[in-house]
């Protein structure tokens, strides 16, 4: 996921926000966005997320990625219950 879309989610750097959908299914373990914040040293600081807190650090520890993919707002989804053994259906 990008910084921008994070920010479009409901983010805003050096605020804490627990109630975007992003929110919902994280745990408390950090994760990074695919966006860097700045570079230092030779080193991407990137945009991350924990506990509702967005800020840009130093890629290092357990935190992970979070998949995520971007669809035209015409697109539609049908059937499923969105779960691995009901999915959606994207047309």
């Amino acid at each position: 996921i990008t910084a921008d879309e994070l920010a479009f989610a409901g983010y805003a750097a050096g605020r804490v926000n627990l109630v975007t959908y992003l929110q919902e299914n994280a745990t408390d373990t950090w994760w990074w966005s695919s966006s860097p914040s700045y570079f230092r040293n030779g080193y991407a600081i990137v945009w991350r997320v924990g506990s509702g807190d967005f800020d840009s650090y130093s890629v290092y520890g357990n935190g992970a990625g979070r998949p995520s993919i971007s669809i035209a707002s015409s697109t539609t989804i049908s059937g499923g219950s969105g779960t691995s053994e009901d999915p959606y259906v994207v047309n």
